[in-house]
């Protein structure tokens, strides 16, 4: 049996609703050598302990904000610190497109206009340049007065994962 290495973990807060665990089973399908962990009741240091037991690199928490995702912290396991902390301002899901799921195996940075996005998704393994399954490209938008970061993964204009906004700058801070 074909064993990959698990590069990534995936879990959300405790008890995460039906929205929150699409979104990690979508970005397990857009980020390469990843999985989910079903939270439930487990503790933040059993989730540690698996994703180290897994020899992932990254382990990814989505928090749940008012039942849908709110935070998305990466924790580097090396040094056992947080590394990113993005404020999600809003997803789109591909359930909500109707759109079907595609595993990713090479994915490759697109157009990214945020140093910060950039440096994350490198870590997470978009660090191909050639033979792509998925481009991630993004911008910064004006949405309710504000701007946020809006991160698409697409192939020949086509969404192949969830839409992330992220609130880079303080929510309550508008545009004019």
């Amino acid at each position: 049996m074909l064993i990959h290495r698990i590069e990534i973990v995936f879990t959300s807060s405790r008890d995460a609703p039906l929205r929150v665990r699409t979104f990690l089973n979508e970005l397990t399908y857009v980020f390469p050598n990843s999985i989910k962990i079903n939270r439930g009741r487990q503790s933040l240091k059993d989730i540690i302990a698996k994703s180290i037991y897994l020899n992932s690199k990254y382990l990814v928490i989505i928090d749940v904000i008012k039942g849908n995702p709110g935070r998305f912290r990466v924790y580097d396991l090396t040094s056992k610190m947080l590394k990113y902390n993005f404020i999600i301002y809003g997803v789109t899901l591909l359930t909500e497109l109707k759109l079907h799921r595609t595993l990713i195996k090479r994915g490759c940075i697109g157009k990214i206009e945020d140093q910060k996005i950039k440096n994350m998704l490198i870590d997470l393994g978009y660090i191909y340049i050639e033979n792509c399954d998925v481009y991630a490209n993004g911008d910064y938008i004006i949405k309710d007065n504000n701007y946020v970061f809006e991160l698409k993964f697409t192939k020949d204009d086509k969404i192949l994962g969830p839409v992330i906004r992220f609130q880079l700058y303080d929510r309550n801070k508008n545009i004019n």
